[in-house]
């Protein structure tokens, strides 16, 4: 008889155990659900947000665009209106818009005279990490190329050497590059050889191609020959 109360009574603690186990994990579970509903639902305002100031920011770079578009001629006053919108752009869009927004801006401000500037906004597109890579390498491009008559060839230089590596996406344009500051160094051999390569390189464009064979056969041309290795004839002895 007094088997049968206790195991009475131990059956009853652990069914009370069981019981006061499942509130707690029930608690636990009913803390997990609304924890994981309240992450949700920030991701969710998060992602509302991007969505409205991405909005946003495009409603403010193509109306820059239609202003910038308007101007009669490059630099002109009305092109010049659109730069505080791209600007704010860059101030206060996302990546995407933001490096977009530079290259407009350096395009406008460079018609307008103001080299500086532009040089500072293409430096800042090729040090931004968060850019695309082939914008950034395209930004550099342009930093040289508006810079390939009067930049210090060996600065241009260096900046090239990235952008002429085998596989880089604006090789072939930078070996042009390249060439031309060698013909403004007088090495005229030289920016021959890299033309008549750059001529026959698949990987660049039909019009890149024949720009550069285009040059080669100009500077073949009007290139005094070379009488350099010609032999001199000795007297008889």
């Amino acid at each position: 008889m007094a088997d049968d109360i206790f195991k009475e009574i131990d059956e009853d603690l652990r069914a009370e155990r069981l019981r006061a186990a499942g509130r707690r994990y029930g608690i636990v579970a009913v803390v997990a659900v609304l924890v994981i509903a309240a992450a949700v639902g920030v991701w969710q305002f998060q992602l509302w947000r991007q969505r409205q100031a991405a909005s946003a920011t495009a409603s403010v770079y193509f109306a820059a665009m239609k202003q910038a578009d308007s101007s009669r001629s490059p630099g002109d006053s009305a092109a010049m209106q659109a730069v505080p919108l791209f600007q704010q752009v860059e101030r206060d869009g996302p990546e995407g818009f933001r490096t977009l927004a530079r290259f407009r801006q350096a395009a406008l401000v460079w018609d307008a005279g103001d080299h500086k500037t532009a040089l500072g906004l293409w430096s800042t597109i090729h040090a931004d990490a968060a850019a695309d890579p082939d914008l950034r390498g395209l930004a550099d491009l342009l930093w040289v190329q508006h810079q390939v008559d009067d930049g210090d060839p060996a600065l241009l230089e260096s900046h090239l050497g990235s952008l002429s590596r085998p596989g880089a996406p604006w090789r072939p344009m930078a070996q042009e590059l390249d060439a031309l500051i060698d013909l403004r160094a007088g090495h005229v051999a030289e920016a021959r050889r890299k033309l008549a390569m750059l001529s026959e390189d698949g990987s660049a464009s039909e019009e890149l191609r024949n720009r550069a064979a285009g040059l080669n056969e100009t500077l073949e041309d009007n290139t005094p020959p070379d009488t350099s290795g010609a032999t001199t004839k000795k007297s008889p002895g």
